[in-house]
């Protein structure tokens, strides 16, 4: 069953179209993440479903209802901002209280909802006090507190993790995640990393432009990316792309060749072969397939990530630690059966 349904969603402000014919449909308690590029249209997405932008064309449901022209406060959604919006005057309690009595629910009801909320985030010995002399993970459980209570049907997030540091962001990130599993409510979360959406998705949604390039669960999206433009944007570190062509029945770039594996590809046709770096090894001489001339050598611990010329083109190779140097030539072994056909005009997927 789907919560949320944009059918050919679009926003223009002015001349500018910063949302194109979206349609989506988000299932019912799960979390959905809506991952892009600073002005790909996420947020606006997001604002869009909360009821503080209007839709210029298309239209929004919340369950069986068209919420397209509802105020927000009748949509039964609850919304956490990147920068908490908390009262500085008021407790932790009564923020989180707050909406509940402008809504006119009663003071026991208030007390409890709050309380119930307090022990899901481990609040309750903050109750009493005030933003300032919170932490900014604390804030942002506040936050999260507050939409709880609301008992909406929809939580919207917007780039609730950006404001804090990298420990605590993964920090929030398990409490996100064992939240959603305990709530079982649907949540749509708006974020620019990869990494958040990857571990907490059930589904995600990647934009660029104002259009959406592809929506999978995370697993499917990294093992069979859409196009050329989702390739690069998930993985990390990134996928590898070598500019090829179809020549006598293989792909071929100068220095390199490779079969291709059954796939029917036109003669002289350009493509994009793309590989993810961990897919890349290391190999003896008479294994390797070519030579990677290293220039950079990044120690990550219990892996090491090796960058230079593979081919006359950039290659990346994540490989166990070992005494490798920038300036060291070493023989690598691109298996062709992890190869990504891209069309090499297009960008979209082949295989």
């Amino acid at each position: 069953m789907s919560v949320v349904r944009l059918e050919h969603v679009y926003k223009r402000f002015g001349e500018v179209e910063v949302v194109r014919d979206v349609s989506l449909s988000l299932p019912q308690g799960g979390l959905t993440v809506f991952l892009g590029p600073s002005g790909c249209g996420k947020t606006t997405t997001l604002r869009m479903i909360a009821g503080l932008e209007s839709v210029t064309e298309g239209r929004i449901l919340i369950g069986d209802q068209d919420v397209t022209t509802l105020d927000p406060r009748d949509r039964n959604i609850a919304m956490v901002f990147q920068n908490y919006a908390l009262y500085p005057h008021k407790t932790v309690a009564e923020n989180m209280g707050f909406g509940l009595k402008i809504r006119g629910v009663s003071g026991p009801e208030v007390e409890q909802r709050v309380k119930t909320a307090a022990q899901m985030l481990g609040l309750t010995e903050l109750l009493a006090r005030r933003p300032k002399q919170l932490s900014g993970g604390q804030m942002q459980r506040v936050a999260l507190g507050r939409a709880i209570v609301r008992d909406a049907e929809v939580f919207l997030l917007d780039e609730p993790l950006s404001n804090l540091d990298a420990k605590l962001r993964v920090q929030m990130r398990e409490e996100i995640f064992k939240l959603q599993r305990r709530i079982r409510k649907s949540m749509v979360y708006v974020t620019h990393d990869q990494t958040e959406a990857m571990t907490l998705a059930d589904q995600i949604v990647i934009m660029r432009d104002g259009r959406v390039q592809q929506v999978g669960a995370p697993l499917e999206i990294f093992d069979r990316p859409a196009n050329l433009y989702v390739a690069g944007f998930i993985g990390s570190p990134e996928m590898n792309v070598l500019e090829m062509r179809v020549q006598s029945g293989t792909l071929q770039t100068p220095g390199f060749s490779a079969a291709l594996n059954g796939h029917r590809l036109d003669e002289g046709q350009p493509i994009h072969v793309g590989i993810r770096p961990d897919h890349v090894t290391v190999a003896s001489t008479e294994t390797a397939t070519g030579m990677l001339d290293v220039e950079v050598c990044e120690q990550l611990g219990t892996t090491m990530l090796l960058i230079g010329t593979f081919a006359g083109q950039r290659l990346r190779v994540l490989a166990p630690r070992a005494t490798v140097h920038a300036g060291d030539r070493v023989p690598v072994r691109l298996p062709a059966e992890q190869f990504h056909l891209f069309d090499g005009t297009s960008g979209v997927r082949l295989n």
